[in-house]
C-alpha cells in the first residue's frame, strides 16, 4: 500500500512540473498528451502492484494481425 501512495505522490509531482513547463511555453496540447501518458503509465503500473490482470499489448497486436499474417503462412508453407 505505501508503494501506491509514493507512486501517486511521484505521478503528481511529475505532473505538476509537466503542467508547469508547458503552461509557460504555451503547448497545451503536449502538456495534454504528457498527463495522459503518465496518467497510463500510472494506472498500469498501480494495476501490477494490485495484481490485476493487465493485458498484454502483444496479444493485442496478435490478434489485430492474425487475419492478415495467417493466409501469408499458409502460402509460404504450400511453397516449401
Amino acid at each position: 500500500m505505501l508503494a501506491i501512495i509514493i507512486m501517486t505522490m511521484l505521478a503528481a509531482a511529475t505532473a505538476t512540473v509537466i503542467w508547469i513547463r508547458n503552461g509557460a511555453k504555451q503547448l497545451f496540447r503536449e502538456r495534454g498528451w504528457a498527463l495522459f501518458i503518465l496518467l497510463t503509465g500510472t494506472l498500469l503500473a498501480i494495476g501490477l502492484l494490485l495484481r490485476l490482470p493487465v493485458p498484454n499489448p502483444t496479444d493485442w497486436i496478435m490478434t489485430i494481425f492474425s487475419p492478415v499474417y495467417k493466409p501469408i503462412v499458409g502460402w509460404v508453407e504450400k511453397g516449401l
